[in-house]
């Protein structure tokens, strides 16, 4: 659904929202969502849009070109539930040149229970080069080249001290349209690295995340974690490297204590 609501001091942008049941595959022992599948849910709603509005994957392949997840910041408070169904809206908050700001709301029951950013790059798929957003993808979003707001996003670090560490094989499934691993799947490597009391005891309460480098089908990854306990929460610092030893990405996530 395609709606012109007022978000945050935003007049006449275009907002899209969309319903999802929380289906049994979807969730962890204790019967809720997995953030993996939430973030999931964030991308497919943004893929979503772009297809509403005309300038979906069809539109980006014509024009040999692609939205890249550079930086997420997803913050939750609450989980939904097996067979919940929650609301979720974005908004494409603003475009930089070369990259653009997207905006979610997440909402159960009509309570408001997590939020995100993210910032993405439109590349040019045949050089995998970061290329100027053409006027068409601005128009379709209601966006001015005067809407170029930033949105903070905290640095992250690389571990000082490794905690734990453990390897992947990335699978076929683990491909994208894009034709490089989805970006969910490095999340979901990072949660493998964490102790099971943490994961079966704590809730994330949100995840912060910046790609550097792409990795493919075949690709050996090493996932290296540092654990810091800080009064009524767990801190994760984690960084995914290749076979090379090259920085593919970096995690931050945070557990409260239950």
């Amino acid at each position: 659904m395609l709606i012109f609501l007022y978000w945050s001091g935003c007049m006449d942008k275009i907002i899209s929202k969309k319903d999802y049941n929380i289906h049994f595959y979807e969730v962890n022992y204790d019967k809720k969502a997995d953030i993996t599948s939430i973030m999931s849910y964030l991308g497919d709603l943004a893929t979503y849009q772009s297809e509403e509005l005309g300038v979906g994957i069809d539109y980006l392949m014509r024009n040999k070109m692609a939205w890249v997840v550079y930086k997420w910041n997803v913050h939750m408070d609450k989980y939904p539930e097996y067979n919940d169904t929650i609301t979720v809206t974005t908004i494409p908050y603003s475009i930089r040149k070369f990259y653009a700001y997207r905006k979610f709301e997440i909402f159960n029951k009509g309570e408001k229970i997590g939020e995100a950013t993210s910032l993405w790059f439109l590349i040019n798929t045949e050089r995998r080069r970061p290329c100027r957003v053409p006027e068409d993808i601005y128009r379709a979003y209601g966006l001015r080249v005067e809407d170029d707001q930033q949105l903070e996003f905290e640095k992250l670090l690389l571990p000082s001290e490794i905690s734990s560490e453990k390897s992947f094989d990335v699978r076929y499934s683990d491909i994208d349209t894009n034709k490089h691993v989805n970006n969910v799947k490095y999340v979901s490597w990072a949660l493998e690295n964490i102790p099971l009391d943490v994961v079966k005891n704590c809730s994330v309460s949100s995840i912060r995340v910046i790609y550097e480098k792409e990795t493919s089908y075949g690709e050996t990854i090493t996932v290296q974690t540092q654990m810091k306990e800080i009064e009524d929460k767990y801190i994760f610092d984690h960084v995914i490297k290749n076979s090379e030893g090259e920085k593919l990405t970096l995690i931050k996530t945070e557990f409260l204590k239950a």
